[in-house]
């Protein structure tokens, strides 16, 4: 070929991109579009849009156009960020039925395998979940007696085991008695990887799906390589724990026992192999992190406020018999300690982003006199609203007080952050009653036997812990340390008397 001839096929090409780009932008001009960062040819607002922490920029340019929703391009694709509780219940919920969709995220899905999660919901409903509390009740408890001997920098290591305990007895039945357990080291690598797929913004090929035919040894493809050895430890991380609750089943049949499970119950069911290997596997990528890092912030409130722990154990010492720990039963006679579990989740939301939409209705939306275009993708931006200081005046500081009455009562006037951190709609979390447990009967037997202080260094120097988050789809506080010490020689023996709990 000439240069001639390959001077206009580039000149063809450039005049044709211009076309559709005029064609593209007339049809968008014909549209009153939410309000947004101003837009260039062709890309839209694709390099706007920041790969790490983007849920601020968002809020950033929500109250500067002083609107609750705003609109990006990302090179065609439309996205449609909510910024107020009000515009998610309003579109994801009272209007879920075309707003129950996810949008097609080509990493995820085409390159590294879909997660079935439709079966979750009916499993794992708040009075389904209620079966699975002394399950968490005994991962608290070990839990506890771990950070009994644990160094100062073990916290990290040992909320994650604990976790772990708690998801793989849930999903599959299996019993955990090593954080070396090859089942949960797998799982944590699938978990880091369930995070980058699925960062909107992290790969082109998402917004360029073309580019999932680009053969592995180009340049700039590596994304296929990724997401073929990524692939590998997924499989690796499903069909595992599936196959050994399945051979159980056989065994079961047999007569042996079988720990009762989420797997378990939908094989009795007759529910599709594929359907569960997936929805369990991804029960433990999605529940586990999210767990761990929100008892990781816990630590940290209490270290920044530690008038709060003795205020927290009083309410305890003074519904709890001497050589008693908190179980569920005593939940509603334990109102700060709650306070303190809601405004974890409230202070620093896990996942700022909440699970991402997608308006799939055949024409355009209307809301509010915009219009949202079929096929937009949707983000409630969590951030944003943990962040309305209408709702929670002071909102960047830890205060759970603001969850109560003048007489130590739960306000239930104050918008309860369970609404909307685990997501709306038809894609909420199905398993935020067990994550929710889980939380709340950990912090309550930390509170009980502990006191959360800053370590040390040998020279009696107090070790300031790093308040630093890392961006991704979990947002996790970098490593910190920290020491919990027994509130007093009686408290360390109760832990110790756990290992004789007998649990239902």
């Amino acid at each position: 070929m000439s240069l001639t001839d390959s001077f206009s096929i580039v000149l063809l090409s450039l005049l044709c991109s211009v076309a559709l780009h005029r064609v593209y932008a007339r049809r968008r001009r014909s549209l009153y579009l939410p309000p947004g960062p101003r837009k260039l040819p062709i890309v839209g607002n694709l390099f706007d849009i920041p790969t790490t922490f983007e849920w601020e920029r968002y809020m950033e340019w929500a109250r500067e156009l002083e609107t609750d929703i705003i609109h990006l391009d990302a090179a065609g694709q439309s996205i449609v960020v909510l910024d107020t509780y009000e515009a998610c219940v309003d579109l994801l919920e009272k209007r879920s039925k075309v707003y129950s969709s996810r949008p097609h995220l080509t990493m995820a899905m085409d390159l590294v395998g879909r997660a079935r999660r439709r079966l979750t919901h009916g499993l794992l409903h708040e009075s389904a979940s209620a079966r699975f509390r002394p399950i968490e009740l005994r991962a608290a408890h070990t839990f506890i007696r771990t950070m009994l001997s644990a160094g100062a920098g073990d916290l990290e290591s040992e909320v994650r085991y604990m976790a772990g305990i708690v998801i793989l007895r849930v999903a599959y039945g299996l019993d955990i008695t090593s954080k070396d357990d090859p089942n949960v080291t797998a799982a944590r690598a699938a978990a880091h990887t369930l995070i980058a797929v699925a960062t909107p913004g992290a790969f082109f090929v998402n917004s360029l799906p073309a580019l999932k035919y680009v053969p592995e040894w180009m340049p700039g493809a590596g994304f296929q390589r990724q997401a073929r050895e990524w692939h590998g430890l997924a499989r690796k991380v499903v069909d595992r724990p599936f196959n050994r609750v399945k051979n159980s089943m056989v065994r079961a049949a047999n007569g042996q026992p079988v720990n009762p499970s989420f797997t378990s119950i939908a094989l009795e069911k007759g529910v599709d192999d594929a359907v569960i290997r997936d929805a369990a596997a991804t029960m433990y990528l999605a529940g586990a992190d999210t767990t761990a890092v929100t008892l990781l912030n816990f630590t940290l409130a209490m270290l920044d406020r530690p008038e709060l722990q003795t205020r927290a154990q009083a309410e305890l010492d003074a519904i709890l018999a001497p050589g008693q720990l908190p179980d569920f039963t005593q939940e509603n006679q334990l109102p700060f300690v709650t306070a303190i579990v809601l405004e974890t989740l409230r202070w620093m939301p896990v996942t700022p982003v909440a699970v991402v939409h997608s308006y799939n209705g055949m024409e355009a939306d209307i809301y509010k006199g915009y219009t949202i275009p079929a096929g937009s993708t949707v983000v409630p931006n969590v951030w944003s609203m943990v962040h309305d200081e209408t709702v929670y005046p002071d909102s960047y500081t830890f205060k759970p007080e603001r969850f109560l009455t003048s007489e130590g009562e739960l306000d239930t006037d104050v918008r309860d952050p369970r609404k909307f951190v685990f997501g709306f709609g038809r894609r909420i979390c199905p398993g935020r009653n067990l994550a929710y447990d889980s939380v709340w009967i950990t912090i309550a037997s930390v509170l009980r036997v502990f006191n959360i202080e800053k370590a040390t260094r040998a020279d009696g120097s107090i070790i300031e812990p790093a308040r630093e988050w890392i961006s991704g789809l979990v947002l996790s506080p970098k490593h910190f340390q920290c020491v919990y010490v027994p509130r007093s020689g009686e408290a360390a023996n109760l832990i110790r008397n756990t290992e004789n709990y007998e649990y239902l």
